[in-house]
């Protein structure tokens, strides 16, 4: 090989690695509606990819809406993901739905019919592919999950599959070779500030994050597969006075979590003091009756620049309904600025 060509092949190797962070995912639940939050509600040019969550698998193999009431606003987010040239990835699993995949999994023919009722489910309703969502997955599941992992790739070929992961439990229930066969991997991760904490602890940080994505990838998981999930809300505690400090348990929002579009507005008064910590890479808002831990603009842009330095899939953010519609404000514009610095972020004239 002569020199110019190894020149050419350094500089497109150096090339795919930088358009490989320019994922930006925004995690869509079916319960945004019951917060007046639709599909016409979406910033469709700030995202590359929406997770819709979810559809539900029984133990015999089929699927169907988690909540059959937001079918029709479904079928308005397929039509305009396809109009905006958004990827909509269906996401089948969450919350409580472990013992319905582990019944699939242990069943070749049930397996099979599951992934042929999910390709069915997407052919009718729409959507580009799909994410395996198995939560509070043991090590008894690893084959199991492995198994699955492989069956859908291997039967929606063409399609995107995904799948979110949970590591905060350890790595061992999964297998690295099935999560590298998929087109990305969702790495979510645990509130960290809980009542339980004696004293006031960031719920998410940069570093925590960095944290989780090493380990992850020390497993064995391709780095260039991942996508951190960012939280788009802070938790509140009472009587804290900032972090360190004690708490008297939960504070103001609805059981203490509070959106971040919601977090802005309350800090464009002076009843609260926001600071960066920097031993962290979080932010803190104390005020005189208690402390909120959240990931704002800094911690947030801190995320995207680690993803793109380390050449990993992208971000994604859990969820979109709860960022704020300013720009200048925005955590989706935060992470775009960074992984796709050619998009317009500027508000729309109204």
């Amino acid at each position: 090989m002569n020199f110019k060509v190894i020149t050419l092949a350094l500089a497109m190797g150096a090339a795919m690695a930088q358009a490989a962070a320019d994922k930006v995912i925004g995690f869509y639940p079916y319960w945004s509606q019951y917060s007046q939050f639709y599909a016409k509600d979406i910033r469709y040019n700030l995202v590359t990819d929406i997770h819709y969550m979810s559809i539900t698998p029984t133990a015999e193999g089929t699927v169907a809406f988690a909540d059959e009431y937001d079918a029709d606003n479904f079928k308005n987010l397929a039509s305009m993901s396809k109009e905006n040239g958004v990827k909509l990835i269906v996401s089948v699993g969450g919350m409580e739905a472990e013992s319905n995949l582990k019944a699939i999994a242990s069943s070749d023919e049930t397996l099979s019919s599951f992934v042929s009722n999910v390709k069915d489910w997407i052919a009718t309703n729409g959507g580009d592919g799909v994410e395996l969502d198995w939560q509070n997955l043991t090590t008894d599941d690893s084959e199991d999950y492995a198994k699955m992992v492989n069956a859908l790739v291997d039967g929606l070929s063409g399609s995107t599959v995904t799948a979110v992961i949970y590591p905060a439990a350890g790595m061992d229930a999964y297998k690295a070779e099935a999560l590298n066969r998929l087109a990305y991997v969702d790495v979510f991760m645990t509130d960290l500030m809980t009542e339980s904490e004696s004293s006031l602890v960031p719920n998410q940080s940069a570093n925590s994050v960095q944290e989780t994505l090493d380990a992850v990838a020390s497993a064995g998981v391709n780095k260039d597969l991942l996508a951190p999930v960012v939280f788009m809300y802070g938790k509140s505690f009472a009587g804290a006075k900032g972090l360190g400090s004690s708490h008297q348990g939960v504070g103001s929002g609805n059981e203490g979590y509070l959106p971040y579009a919601e977090l802005m507005n309350r800090f464009d008064t002076p009843d609260y003091t926001v600071t960066f910590d920097e031993a962290s890479k979080s932010e803190v808002a104390v005020s005189e009756t208690e402390s909120i831990v959240f990931m704002g603009i800094p911690s947030v842009k801190a995320v995207a620049q680690h993803v793109k330095s380390e050449g990993m899939a992208g971000v994604a953010v859990y969820d979109l309904s709860q960022d704020h519609y300013e720009p200048i404000v925005s955590l989706l514009v935060t992470v775009g600025l960074e992984l796709r610095p050619g998009v317009n972020y500027k508000a729309s004239k109204k």
